[in-house]
């Protein structure tokens, strides 16, 4: 009896002592992470947004932030509750899987869309989270940020970030696309683009496989890029504690069809972009016509929607603009066309990138005939643009530096004709002049690599495309996971190429004249 009434004793004041808070706590299910947020020019102060996700147990969280040696400030987040049903019928858009061949007929699974009956790769479930997010304004460019993310006492994540570069400064910026597929390879690109250190990433679509819904993000994306406890080859990098991501919109991030699959569109509620862009058009990502739930969508995520599907921002000594060119998205509106071309011109930064997933330019047989944005080229030209960032191929090219000129418009298949000019003098060593513009697929992120390289391709290209395809592709890596890193000078611009083991498999450099 002594025994037991010890015991019962010891029992009670565990449990006296116990912080009972710990079982009530709200379960962090995405650690706070950095956003570019509405940062478009470096005129004034820049600003960045920090996310994060919870289940739904109430709680009261504040974000410190500030440079060294200065006041620390503090924010309250702003809470949104998302909830999404567990789908009785996934609609997908499935992307036709013949190879480009002359004029091949479509096959039966060249439909826009079908209704999937097999079973789901993942558990199918109800979703309840709270979206938190907070803007830190007023920030200093060419500062590194500190912030700390709290709940009580409770420390959810502490960290920092670097802001926005003025025109006279370096910057270093890592460029890759087709990324999260749940697969071993996101993982080591990852941990070598986090020992690259980089500043920002632009993210070139395709961020999440299949269909880019919120489920599939929840198990394929956060574990690799940001929820990281441990880094390394095999587990990734909290690359987004410290890195924001710049994102575009590749065919799978828009694969699942809204609302029939109330969480589809995922990139849309994680993704905070800048929001200077043309505004809501024919270019825009659709939505359907359910009108309730496109109000509801719209209102949730009115900091991305439209903007994801169009923006443009400075970095540095650069100007990035961002642009959608699936299928789904009007190439061809006046109004789009205007908007871009304005907005290349108008920017007095020396050095001008595009970024879209879809190429114009390659050499794999894989997706060939999808060459809606070639007649955006000679806009291109016009403006200065030095490079086009693209992703949707899974390997690595390079074009020469290049001028195009369309002959008519694209056929129903896609393609558009034209005639070329090849700079193939540039070689980004001792010729570091392009006469032309550069076009750079980066789309070894993580998804299954397209084979196979450039020997064999460009032979067949030629027999089955004739004068649609010429000799534009200076370098291509087909059987290496890699990425792009951009070191970013006023006049001076270094590209070099890693795979997933760190090895370099391209690199060239570009000077400007200074004025």
């Amino acid at each position: 009896m002594r025994i037991f009434n010890i015991f019962l004793s010891s029992l009670l004041l565990f449990f006296a002592s116990f912080d009972l808070t710990i079982l009530l706590a709200q379960e962090i299910l995405v650690k706070p992470y950095v956003q570019p947020g509405d940062g478009n020019t470096l005129e004034g102060t820049d600003v960045k947004i920090i996310a994060w996700l919870t289940d739904q147990k109430e709680a009261d969280f504040i974000v410190e932030y500030g440079t060294k040696g200065e006041p620390v400030l503090q924010v309250k987040p702003v809470k949104i509750s998302l909830d999404f049903e567990k789908p009785k019928t996934i609609i997908e858009i499935i992307k036709p899987k013949v190879e480009d061949k002359k004029e091949t007929k479509p096959k039966v699974e060249d439909k826009k869309e079908t209704i999937v009956k097999k079973d789901p790769p993942l558990i199918e479930k109800e979703q309840h989270y709270f979206r938190y997010h907070a803007t830190l304004k007023n920030l200093p460019f060419n500062s590194e940020i500190y912030y700390c993310v709290k709940s009580g006492e409770r420390i959810i994540r502490q960290s920092s970030f670097r802001t926005r570069p003025t025109p006279d400064k370096s910057a270093r910026l890592v460029l890759v696309g087709d990324m999260a597929t749940g697969k071993a390879p996101q993982k080591a690109i990852a941990w070598q683009i986090q020992k690259e250190k980089p500043e920002a990433l632009i993210a070139l679509g395709d961020i999440v496989y299949p269909t880019g819904r919120v489920l599939q993000y929840m198990n394929y994306f956060w574990n690799t890029y940001n929820d990281v406890n441990e880094p390394s080859l095999t587990t990734g990098a909290p690359l987004m504690a410290s890195v924001p991501f710049y994102p575009l919109l590749g065919n799978h991030d828009i694969g699942a069809r809204f609302p029939t699959t109330q969480d589809a569109l995922g990139a849309f509620y994680f993704f905070y972009p800048p929001t200077q862009g043309p505004g809501e058009g024919s270019w825009s990502t659709p939505l359907g016509t359910d009108t309730s739930a496109v109000a509801k969508f719209k209102t949730i995520n009115k900091h991305s929607y439209p903007s994801l599907d169009a923006y443009s921002f400075d970095y540095g000594s650069a100007h990035f603009l961002i642009l959608n060119n699936n299928k789904s998205s009007n190439m061809d509106s006046p109004e789009l066309i205007q908007w871009a071309e304005n907005d290349l011109k108008k920017t007095k930064q020396p050095w001008k990138f595009v970024c879209y997933h879809v190429p114009a330019f390659h050499s794999s047989k894989q997706h060939y005939s999808e060459q809606q944005a070639r007649s955006w080229n000679p806009m291109f030209e016009a403006c200065g643009v030095d490079i086009v960032f693209a992703g949707h191929v899974h390997n690595y090219q390079r074009s020469h530096p290049l001028l195009f000129k369309p002959e008519g418009k694209r056929n129903t298949k896609g393609r558009v004709d034209g005639t070329f000019t090849i700079d193939k003098s540039f070689d980004g060593d001792k010729n570091t002049n392009p006469k032309g513009v550069i076009h750079v697929v980066a789309g070894g992120g993580g998804a299954s690599l397209y084979m196979p390289g450039l020997e064999k391709t460009s032979i067949s290209l030629k027999e089955d495309f004739q004068d649609n395809y010429a000799d534009f592709t200076a370098i291509m890596n087909a059987d290496s996971y890699s990425f792009v890193t951009m070191d970013l000078e006023p006049t001076k611009l270094a590209i070099r190429v890693l795979n997933q083991e760190g090895k370099q498999i391209d690199k060239f450099n570009i000077t400007k004249p200074t004025k």
